[in-house]
């Protein structure tokens, strides 16, 4: 008599004599791994469940060609965002709710410089920053479309 491969489960043959305690022995193991199989699809279910489903709000704004402290850069979203892409213009910046007020942003006019002091905070689902240094950093130049990626 052979058997399968992976669950050792009863292959007969036609000169194979066929006894009750095969059909039962190859049951029990087949009813032992589907509970198994279900087991683990119920505890992925439950774990998927805890971990939450990850979603997107895309934005744009354009830009005011203005920046600094009293003409900062505000966006509003749907509810606070676990992090937030702004791109557009050469400019790229990357902010997440674990950063602390500063973030850096890469930006080229000329050349290709990074904003080390850009000042953000959030007031409810609102994100406002600015940089002293001049639009460019800030992300507003004027006229410009920026795109904004927000994760939830």
């Amino acid at each position: 008599m052979n058997k399968t491969a992976n669950f050792q489960l009863t292959q007969w043959e036609k000169t194979d004599r066929i006894m009750m305690e095969d059909f039962n022995r190859d049951n029990a193991a087949i009813d032992a791994a589907l509970k198994s199989n279900a087991d683990k699809a119920a505890a992925l279910q439950t774990a998927l469940a805890g971990a939450g489903n990850c979603s997107i709000e895309t934005k744009s704004y354009t830009g005011t060609g203005k920046n600094g402290k009293s003409n900062p850069t505000r966006i509003t979203f749907s509810k606070k965002p676990k992090a937030v892409l702004i791109c557009g213009y050469g400019y790229f910046l990357p902010l997440t709710d674990k950063c602390g007020a500063h973030a850096q942003a890469i930006y080229s006019s000329d050349r290709l410089y990074i904003e080390p002091d850009l000042v953000y905070s959030w007031s409810g689902s609102t994100l406002q920053f600015y940089s002293d240094r001049d639009f460019w950093a800030q992300g507003n130049v004027k006229d410009y479309v920026y795109q904004v990626i927000a994760f939830y």
